[in-house]
């Protein structure tokens, strides 16, 4: 039988099997696929061809489920199309896409696209994506330099133009090193000590740790490792890491990561101001009103006795003091007291900064 003959009978099986949700025995198929039904050849051969391209489509990766019948009668087959087809790829503003964003993203109108994940692009990707292909086409191979362009073109094809601006916050530049000696760390699950550049008690400490994975997170690159001295998940800027060393002759394995820890999940749920290696402090706010924007804050934190208060774990102050402000009085600073003083300052301050400008607007419309 002819090459093409074969993949048309897998593209005709693949889309019987798609139809149906529930899934359907050989018998509901073969009516779908023509190659199937032929007079030509006798049942039991029929039955061996549909045998022998399921066996191949799983060997492509094309998760064909067997259900056996309860009560003893023919095998049903299913192909889920979460796991068939690839996710639908989204661009958002956000640089922490939430699971209530991901449900609002348009979803282009037809059968099964209503049940495909979504794989949602953020801001700093798409800057992480075209440098990348902006990398790779310096290189100066014909090759890569096409594959690069054609990879861009496709991406853009599904999902629009990429933003071409920078993110939030610039990326530093980190030394190549620093990455090598990380990743080998990791890979060989080895404890890395290193120098590390503390902004928040600004000074440089030797840290040794336990490499959980590398993530990009505001425009920065992130470690994220366990303090065995402090039995906790600390994270470590990348750009201020220096001197990183580790025993590559170690063969074996001076930790194990948990099986339970999700990298992706973790990355996703840091806040600005969770970020960092600083001791945490929980921070009580006192929210106003029932507005998006305040049931979405309150959700970051965990519940208090109080309904309309929630708690905080904040390493970093000053982002999590300006996120406040974007609530224009509607959350406030309850304890610790010396957090609410800082709080009450910066208030003070972003008005006097308004009215300077607004002063400064009022003249210039007389002048």
């Amino acid at each position: 039988m002819a090459a093409a003959d074969k993949l048309t009978r897998w593209f005709d099986l693949i889309a019987a099997l798609l139809r149906r949700r529930n899934g359907g025995t050989f018998e509901e198929f073969r009516y779908d696929v023509p190659a199937y039904i032929t007079a030509a050849v006798n049942e039991a051969s029929i039955m061996r061809t549909f045998e022998r391209d399921k066996d191949e489509l799983r060997a492509f990766g094309v998760a064909i489920e067997t259900l056996p019948d309860g009560d003893g009668g023919e095998s049903r087959y299913r192909l889920r199309p979460d796991e068939f087809y690839l996710p639908l790829l989204a661009l958002c503003e956000s640089r922490i896409v939430s699971a209530l964003e991901v449900r609002t993203i348009a979803r282009p109108k037809g059968i099964g696209f209503q049940t495909l994940p979504v794989l949602a692009i953020t801001p700093d990707e798409c800057l992480t994506l075209r440098r990348a292909a902006g990398r790779v086409r310096a290189l100066g191979n014909p090759t890569l330099d096409a594959d690069a362009a054609g990879a861009i073109r496709k991406l853009e094809q599904d999902v629009g133009l990429l933003p071409i601006g920078e993110p939030i916050v610039a990326a530093v530049k980190v030394h190549a090193s620093t990455f090598e000696v990380l990743g080998a760390a990791l890979s060989a699950r080895q404890r890395v000590t290193f120098s590390y550049a503390s902004m928040g008690r600004n000074q440089q400490s030797m840290r040794t740790v336990e490499p959980y994975g590398l993530v990009f997170l505001t425009g920065h690159w992130y470690l994220v490792a366990h303090d065995p001295t402090q039995q906790a998940l600390r994270q470590f800027r990348v750009s201020r890491i220096s001197k990183p060393k580790y025993n590559a002759q170690k063969k074996q394995p001076d930790y194990v990561i948990p099986a339970t820890f999700d990298l992706e999940a973790h990355a996703a749920s840091r806040q600005s101001w969770e970020l960092g290696d600083e001791e945490a402090v929980s921070v009580v706010v006192a929210f106003r009103g029932e507005s998006g924007q305040v049931q979405q804050g309150m959700q970051l934190g965990e519940e208090t006795s109080t309904p309309s208060e929630r708690c905080f774990r904040v390493r970093r102050r000053d982002p999590f003091l300006r996120w406040l402000l974007t609530f224009g009085g509607d959350a406030s600073i309850v304890s610790p007291a010396e957090w609410h003083g800082s709080w009450r300052t910066l208030l003070h301050d972003t008005l006097s900064a308004h009215r300077a400008a607004q002063s400064l607007a009022n003249a210039a419309e007389v002048a």
